[in-house]
């Protein structure tokens, strides 16, 4: 009875908790109602972001400049010209004109210059390219010029006339050439003489220009 007793109190007391809430609710309700009174309602919070976009300048891509490479001014005229200067004279042709009747200068073949020889009985030819294809005339010769040193140690010439275009020198000539210079200097020009005798002519005129001179020595 006790246990029942005790479960009736209980359920008892539950419902007038359970009446007393109910009560509550609709009172308050309707008190609300009566007097228009809307609780403030709670703004919700928003949050803003701001996101700052700052721009960053692309820098321009360079443009490849050529370089441009100084081109070195000279300082002075290459060919300065002075006031007053003569005026530069062309060279003369390598085959200048000959006047008419004039041969080129004889080119020497040999011996080559400074050759030396020894004895009496050497036997030294002079040579030297013809000055034309074509014999020379009647009149005209080869003049082949020595100079050398006497036995008076004083300057001795010898003179050769001949058609040909070499000539060996005179083995008893030697003896005309001083003990102490040996050395023979000989050149060639063309020449007309007048008569058919070259050495016996008082009239004897270059007719081309002389060769260079060489030398031989005879020991």
């Amino acid at each position: 009875m006790l246990v029942r007793g005790i479960a009736i109190g209980s359920g008892v007391v539950l419902l007038l908790c359970v009446g007393w809430i109910i009560f509550r609710v609709f009172a308050t309700n309707t008190l609300v109602r009566a007097l228009n009174f809307n609780p403030p309602t709670a703004v919700p919070t928003r949050v803003i972001q701001i996101i700052h976009v700052v721009a960053t300048p692309i820098p321009p891509t360079p443009t490849p400049t050529a370089t441009i490479t100084p081109t070195p001014t000279s300082r002075f005229s290459p060919t300065p010209t002075r006031r007053g200067a003569r005026t530069a004279t062309p060279a003369l042709s390598a085959t200048p004109t000959l006047p008419p009747g004039f041969y080129p200068m004889p080119q020497l073949l040999a011996p080559a210059n400074t050759t030396v020889y020894s004895g009496a009985d050497a036997n030294i030819w002079l040579e030297w390219l013809p000055v034309s294809a074509n014999a020379l005339r009647e009149n005209e010769w080869y003049e082949i010029k020595l100079n050398y040193t006497t036995r008076n140690n004083t300057p001795g010439e010898y003179r050769y006339y001949t058609k040909e275009a070499r000539w060996i020198v005179r083995t008893d000539w030697r003896g005309d050439l001083s003990p102490d210079a040996r050395a023979v200097k000989w050149l060639v020009t063309v020449v007309r003489a007048e008569g058919l005798d070259p050495f016996a002519s008082q009239n004897r005129a270059p007719i081309s220009a002389p060769s260079a001179a060489r030398v031989f020595i005879w020991n």
